[in-house]
């Protein structure tokens, strides 16, 4: 097959819950990929369990510990109330699929992906957003392609609302890309579901009017490829990157290191100097020392946190050393300690007076979040797949470090150093 005429699309329906299934099972355009495609029950994700994490392993085919983002925000001590994202590409330590399709001339598009802020590709929208005063325009159009500004602008009803106006913004601009441009490597982020569940927890109505408009989303892209008269040519994938969960109390590290002299902080919390840290990751947080060659530090905040969890009251229900999560879970990076948080908990990076702090404590609280271990039951998410190369069968299980090399596959990509391992049984041509 002409690789110019081989098209995959892949949406990311972020926070797309394994659980989920026997509500879409019913929605006519998920349906269609069960009835003629191949789907995953239950899809596992990474650790952590986080947005920014989990998609770079999706690109990637590889865990943390080898393509370096580890969470969704960087740690940051100095500025922890607002800390930078991992927004750029150049922070991803191996290659994507990506940059594989560049180099053998296919197009590529991402839209809305995370961590591809200035990436080289043919037609780039990233998530990005300015945390610091200055001009938003002029920032994006630095860290994107030039040649989706004006669609992006174009028929698009801009609100102040944040949701529904960028999930809007994606649907548009993809299914221009489908009609206009026929990039043969697709990727859409999509981010209302994420964003509601936040609000209004897991068990909200919300969730299934936002589902339903997603099975139309969905629709309108498949229809556009066949308006392109690209359908037959095209692979569909969909697939979430974790799950949700609900929680009551927030679990501030850094009162306790506060307490224990390992943070010293000015009137106002700032952060004067540190030398025990902790960068929350919602379900988890990663705990770095300064410096951390100090091994008698080491021992005593290890100490610390063994002691802290053996209090049932504390919210945490397991201390791994860094070694521990590289060996169980493919993460590393330069934190000593990471810390898994019982349910009903998350992890907050907030500086105050106790440990535990019930969520309706903070401004603008959240009800739900991620994180977890992907082992946690509420984590798994699903992933469907149909189109000319695929097969109509069932797998009871994947992982998200699965993707990149079942795209590749298709595309025939010599990706290298994987982790993942691509799903044949599902490709026809395999």
């Amino acid at each position: 097959m002409n690789k110019y005429n081989k098209y995959i699309i892949v949406i990311s329906i972020d926070a797309l819950n394994a659980l989920d299934f026997n509500y879409i099972k019913d929605l006519p355009t998920f349906k269609s990929f069960i009835s003629e495609g191949s789907y995953v029950r239950n899809m596992y994700s990474i650790y952590p369990s986080l947005t920014y994490p989990c998609h770079t392993s999706i690109i990637t085919g590889t865990y943390p510990n080898k393509h370096g983002i580890v969470s969704n925000k960087k740690c940051q001590p100095e500025r922890y109330k607002n800390p930078e994202w991992y927004w750029y590409e150049k922070s991803i330590k191996v290659p994507t699929i990506f940059n594989y399709a560049m180099k053998q001339e296919y197009t590529c598009a991402s839209i809305l992906w995370p961590v591809m802020a200035g990436a080289s590709i043919t037609y780039n929208m990233p998530e990005l957003w300015p945390i610091e005063p200055g001009c938003f325009i002029s920032n994006y159009i630095k860290n994107s392609s030039k040649n989706l500004i004006i669609p992006a602008l174009k028929n698009v009803k801009l609100s102040c609302l944040v949701q529904p106006t960028l999930d809007n913004i994606a649907d548009y601009v993809s299914n221009y890309l489908i009609l206009k441009k026929q990039p043969n490597l697709l990727f859409i982020h999509f981010t209302q579901l994420d964003y509601t569940i936040h609000r209004v927890g897991t068990r909200s109505t919300k969730i299934q009017s936002i589902l339903n408009n997603m099975d139309s989303r969905i629709e309108r892209l498949i229809n556009s490829t066949k308006k392109a008269s690209i359908y037959n040519q095209t692979d569909f994938i969909i697939l979430g990157d974790h799950g949700m969960n609900n929680y009551k109390n927030y679990i501030c590290i850094n009162s306790f290191f506060k307490e224990k002299k390992l943070i010293i902080t000015d009137d106002k919390n700032r952060i004067i100097t540190w030398k025990a840290f902790c960068n929350a990751c919602g379900g988890s947080a990663q705990i770095c020392i300064k410096p951390k060659e100090d091994k008698q530090l080491y021992k005593k905040v290890y100490a610390q946190l063994l002691e802290l969890q053996s209090n049932p009251e504390s919210g945490i229900k397991n201390v791994y050393t860094s070694e521990e999560t590289n060996r169980l879970f493919q993460l590393d990076n330069s934190f000593q300690f990471v810390l898994e948080a019982k349910d009903g908990y998350v992890f907050n990076n907030h500086i105050c007076n106790q440990l535990i702090i019930p969520r309706t404590r903070l401004t603008r609280p959240h009800i739900a979040d991620h994180g977890f271990l992907p082992t946690h039951p509420n984590m798994r998410t699903l992933f469907f797949a149909k189109g000319n190369t695929i097969k109509n069968i069932y797998l009871p299980h994947a992982t998200l470090v699965d993707i990149a090399p079942t795209i590749a596959k298709i595309l025939n990509l010599e990706m290298k150093n994987l982790d993942g391992k691509s799903l044949t049984s599902i490709l026809k041509y395999s």
